[in-house]
């Protein structure tokens, strides 16, 4: 007995039409993350301009807090004050600092060939540095480069790009509100407080995590400086500021800076050497058990492993400028995660970040 198809030249059509719409959705959806990607190195520009811009608005916030000036005003107080600051320093210090730097790469040469000595002299050593020179072989070629190098070797430039992040950022800081109610708007109406809300919450983390890694620069800077100048190490000034600015990257930062501390010390012989590992070492078990998990306690606690594992990728994918953001990245989607899943889809009660 056959049995007569239900299906309708209508209800075909309908079908039709549903499925050339869930595929233009879908296209749709696949171009703006093609599009994203391409422009990745763009946003994560913006990104670090954002996190400028709450960098200045916490410093006037807390002008705001003791005096009678509007938040415009004081962020222009404070624009002043970080420019002649910097001006002065660089009018005290800056060629002490140009020539420190300078001598340094011209020792580290001297200090390597050193290293290659001392490494010669036990058995396992011409392995080691066999090993070595091919990796540092791979920081000749242009390509590898390229890669490490990141958004700063594109066609905007280091110059280029600091520019904008200062603009942006200033742009931002100076009217917040505008950008965020744009953004919002972008929403449905039943969704813009949720967005709100979001916007706050990614704000008021950021700018914790933010007063934490300063504080965080400043400790390990001046226990690094201090501790290499008791040690009679060359460049202890220069190579203090080198280790506050790669702590700013954690976990890896930290091993980058002692590097040429290591180097440098090797010109004085290899119980300096040793000291100066013992510093380090020193160093970073109070920032890691001591200065940050006291700094977390009050700011924000990121999970060790999705933050290496955040930096790994971000490397990796967009160089520098991608490792130095990873950390801010992560706690953005913490927030997110945390609010816009666990709390709103699952109803689980959390503790925001």
């Amino acid at each position: 007995m056959n049995q007569e198809t239900s299906e309708t030249p209508g209800s075909s059509g309908l079908l039709t039409k549903r499925t050339l719409i869930v595929a233009v959705a879908g296209m749709a959806v696949i171009g703006l993350l093609l599009a994203a990607w391409q422009v990745s190195q763009i946003l994560l520009l913006v990104f670090a301009s954002i996190l400028l811009a709450l960098f200045l608005r916490t410093l006037a916030a807390f002008i705001t807090r003791y005096t009678p000036l509007s938040m415009n005003w004081a962020l222009t107080v404070v624009i002043l004050v970080l420019l002649s600051l910097f001006v002065l320093i660089l009018a005290l210090y800056g060629p002490t600092i140009a020539d420190g730097f300078y001598q340094l790469f011209q020792q580290l040469p001297a200090a390597l060939d050193r290293m290659r000595s001392t490494l010669e002299q036990y058995p396992w050593g011409p392995a080691l540095i066999d090993r070595l020179s091919r990796a540092g072989g791979l920081l000749t070629d242009s390509e590898q480069l390229s890669k490490i190098a990141g958004i700063f070797s594109t066609a905007f430039g280091a110059l280029g790009s600091f520019f904008i992040v200062i603009v942006l950022g200033l742009y931002f800081a100076f009217d917040p509100k505008t950008y965020i109610d744009g953004t919002v708007h972008l929403f449905p109406k039943e969704r813009r407080g949720q967005v709100w809300e979001a916007f706050n919450r990614m704000g008021n983390a950021l700018r914790w995590w933010l007063i934490g890694r300063i504080a965080a620069m400043l400790a390990v800077g001046v226990m690094t400086g201090v501790g290499l100048l008791i040690l009679g190490v060359p460049f202890a000034f220069i190579l203090g500021l080198v280790a506050a600015a790669l702590d700013f990257v954690p976990n890896i930062g930290p091993l980058i800076a002692a590097v040429p501390a290591i180097m440098v010390a090797l010109t004085k012989g290899g119980t300096t050497v040793l000291y100066v590992a013992i510093l380090y070492f020193v160093v970073q078990t109070l920032e890691g058990y001591l200065i940050t998990p006291f700094i977390q306690q009050k700011v924000i606690s990121l999970p060790p492993a999705l933050l290496l594992t955040a930096q790994l990728i971000m490397g990796a994918s967009f160089g520098i400028l991608g490792l130095l953001l990873a950390p801010p990245l992560v706690v953005v989607v913490m927030v997110l995660v945390q609010m816009l899943y666990m709390r709103d889809v699952l109803g689980e009660s959390v503790d925001m970040v």
